[in-house]
């Protein structure tokens, strides 16, 4: 990967985008808040259920409205409400701060069909595999080395929700700077619907592209259902941890990828490959959490950093393509069933863990995980046919 050949816009963009790494950490220390406040599982998985109910019926309205408007002010306003939502977990003091902190934090996923139009119109068609493998490598070395300072000198000198509280902090000033930067410093896109220069509007069908944007949609789930919520309860309840260890458990990801800056622009494999190669790391990274070993546990993360490094940049490269002009309306009618499911996978998934153990919840998502392989096969082997690449 040569970055002298990147546009200087890319460029840029990239290099903002690792904020989003570090803003990460909002989404691993607010279940682990919740946790030492003494919330139990299922309370906060209430919360985060019903937090997600109105979202669900505005991210289709967001997707397609800026498909007429300039995503730059969507993205914009996006971080701002992130960056407000971390500020209200670092002062939450009872349940509804807690609750309010939650919607606002994730109030933020409306807008992701912007990020997706702005990225269409931003990067080169035939570069956009290996610019996005970039954007991991941006996002998840700052969470490397942003989680090692949390865990090796933050967690000495701070205990608790002290600690805690001090990440939110900083992650609001680093969001309000963020949704500066996309009014003042990144470039524009006149609108949701303009395409990059050298993209031409692939005349597949909506059979083609629902398939990928159903994998998209699994796979969403699959991570939805296992998530921090069920990690940071797994890693303190079960095996006694500190409250620092979800922290450390995302560095090992967060390090595998970043260190993939040294090998992957040396693989020469498809897209079509990659995304089933990934995704079936990832799958059987769910299978390997079934088993209760902490080490396990934490080094299998090595696993899910490989198939992640593969899979998301060909499961994007491969949704622009095949993707109608109309993208954002239905990025955001996906998002919104993203969304919509998100009202119950938190709910779920806590009710499963308390009840049946935590190694159902991982079984589900691997079973997820391995449904979505299947059902992207047409725009797969479309891809394949169709789609040449370019390496930087």
């Amino acid at each position: 990967m040569t970055w002298e050949k990147l546009p200087k816009d890319v460029k840029k963009f990239l290099i903002l985008f690792s904020i989003n790494g570090f803003s990460f950490s909002a989404l691993i220390a607010a279940p682990t808040l919740g946790n030492l406040m003494n919330i139990s599982l299922e309370s906060v998985g209430w919360l985060f259920s019903l937090s997600s109910f109105l979202q669900a019926l505005l991210s289709y309205f967001v997707g397609r409205k800026f498909e007429k408007l300039p995503p730059t002010y969507g993205l914009a306003i996006s971080r701002a409400i992130f960056g407000i939502g971390s500020l209200l977990y670092g002062l939450c003091t009872n349940v509804w701060t807690f609750a309010a902190a939650q919607l606002f934090l994730s109030f933020t996923d409306i807008f992701y069909p912007c990020l997706v139009m702005y990225e269409r119109a931003l990067f080169p068609p035939k570069q956009r595999e290996i610019i996005y493998s970039l954007e991991f490598f941006m996002t998840e070395s700052t969470k490397a080395i942003a989680y090692a300072l949390f865990v090796f000198v933050f967690a000495p000198l701070m205990q608790g929700q002290s600690f805690l509280r001090s990440i939110f902090f900083m992650i609001f000033f680093a969001n309000v700077f963020y949704s500066a930067a996309y009014l003042f410093i990144l470039p524009k896109v006149e609108s949701g619907s303009t395409v990059h220069s050298e993209h031409v509007i692939a005349s597949t069908g909506l059979k083609i592209f629902f398939s990928i944007m159903l994998h998209q949609y699994l796979c969403y789930t699959a991570f939805n259902f296992s998530s921090f919520l069920i990690i940071s309860y797994y890693l303190i309840d079960l095996f006694k941890m500190p409250a620092w260890s979800p922290f450390l458990f995302e560095m090992v990801f967060s390090a595998t990828v970043a260190t993939s800056i040294f090998w992957k622009g040396k693989v020469k494999s498809h897209p079509s490959f990659n995304l089933i190669f990934g995704a079936s790391a990832i799958a059987a990274n769910f299978l390997i959490w079934i088993i209760q070993n902490p080490i396990l546990f934490f080094t299998s993360h090595v696993l899910m950093g490989i198939g992640f490094i593969f899979w998301f940049p060909a499961k994007e490269t491969i949704k622009q393509q095949v993707a109608p002009r109309q993208l954002g309306r239905w990025e955001g009618f996906f998002q919104g069933l993203n969304i919509l499911t998100r009202i119950f996978t938190p709910i779920a998934s806590a009710t499963v863990a308390s009840r049946l153990g935590y190694g159902f919840v991982f079984a589900i998502s691997a079973i997820l995980f391995f449904s979505a392989i299947v059902v992207s096969m047409p725009s797969v082997l479309w891809m394949k046919k169709n789609f040449g690449i370019e390496r930087v």
